[in-house]
């Protein structure tokens, strides 16, 4: 029978400075501010990988600084406020495409492959 989570580890969430590591990690390669962009929305704003990846440009209101989340699994959506970093961080990732529908869609134009 397996433990509880407790035994194993005191805590079940990342700390914000290993968020920032984690961030700072996520931009040593070709497309780093754009994955370090979806770790920064992913911890501010508790989102799961599908919510994540499934964000389209049409739910970032940058004039106003807010996020509109669809949830999964019969959760509530929901409106957030952004930040200034993560609206200078989403402009960034704007800029830097053509005209893709979702934030995360690289050159290809194939989507992220969450493996």
């Amino acid at each position: 029978m397996r433990k509880p989570n407790a035994a194993y580890r005191s805590r079940e969430h990342l700390t914000e400075r290993e968020v920032e590591r984690l961030i700072e990690a996520a931009k040593n390669n070709r497309w780093g501010h754009r994955d370090a962009t979806m770790v920064l929305l992913a911890f501010r704003h508790g989102l799961r990988a599908a919510e994540l990846v499934d964000l389209r440009w049409e739910q970032v209101d940058l004039e106003n600084a807010i996020l509109h989340v669809r949830r999964v699994k019969q959760g509530t959506p929901a409106t957030h406020p952004l930040t200034g970093r993560e609206l200078r961080a989403l402009r960034r990732v704007r800029r830097s495409q053509n005209a893709a529908s979702r934030p995360w869609w690289n050159a290809r134009p194939a989507r992220l492959a969450l493996t």
